[in-house]
């Protein structure tokens, strides 16, 4: 088993328990399997936009897996906000089994000079236009200390649109508005290609209030009390060989 497959199997863990405890075992359990053989099938697709040297890869890495759980949802009569739903959950659950001073020192760090000499060199790197497939940005500095990333192309959605998902689109960004809430970081990322802007904006500003964007607000903002409303009726496998 290759370190990718590893990665992924851990996350299907997490969706595992998410899963039963929202649709049941047996839903749980044909999802999860469909997940794996999307997930190879999809494995070769997932773009090579420079591996290590890239801090953006492992980004894409973590949207196989996005695409692959959607997919495997979908055929079982889930939106797509459902398998973002759960990538939510599992996401943030990964971060907050770190300690809280972790998460806040790394929440800072971004803002010393060294990290930001570090992403303008990322980002010059960027216009250079070596991988079609690639994020291209730039790094915008504003006032009161915030940090802008601006994407003029958009690695995530260009890979949604060439697995066909349009409908992951809108929910490009959810990760970044999960991590900015628990390092404090001040995230406004409300300006997405994935919404219909001409381009991504990544503007934080730490210690600033995270910004929800409308479309997440139900997702990420409303906590468990809103999910238990809005969760859809338990969906149940297909029957197969009459049982």
């Amino acid at each position: 088993m290759t370190n990718r497959h590893r990665a992924f199997e851990l996350f299907l863990r997490s969706a595992s328990f998410v899963l039963t405890r929202d649709y049941g075992q047996a839903f749980s359990d044909v999802v999860l399997d469909d997940a794996r053989m999307e997930y190879e099938r999809l494995l070769p697709e997932v773009p090579d936009i420079g591996g290590a040297h890239n801090f953006f890869q492992p980004v894409m890495t973590v949207n196989g897996w996005i695409v692959a759980l959607h997919r495997a949802m979908n055929t079982r009569g889930s939106a797509p906000e459902d398998a973002i739903r759960v990538c939510q959950e599992i996401f943030d659950q990964w971060l907050q089994k770190l300690p809280n001073f972790l998460l806040r020192l790394v929440g800072r760090l971004l803002f010393s000079a060294p990290a930001r000499r570090y992403l303008e060199r990322q980002a010059q790197r960027s216009q250079e236009r070596r991988y079609v497939d690639d994020f291209v940005w730039r790094v915008e500095r504003g006032p009161d200390g915030e940090m802008s990333l601006i994407f003029d192309e958009c690695a995530v959605n260009k890979f949604y649109e060439a697995q066909g998902v349009d409908a992951l689109k809108p929910y490009c960004n959810f990760f970044d508005v999960t991590y900015s809430r628990l390092m404090r970081m001040g995230i406004d990322a409300t300006e997405t290609i994935g919404l219909g802007c001409d381009r991504c904006a990544l503007r934080y500003q730490h210690h600033r209030e995270t910004v929800i964007p409308p479309n997440l607000q139900e997702i990420i903002g409303s906590g468990r009390a809103s999910l238990e409303a809005r969760r859809p009726t338990p969906i149940r496998p297909p029957v197969v060989n009459g049982q």
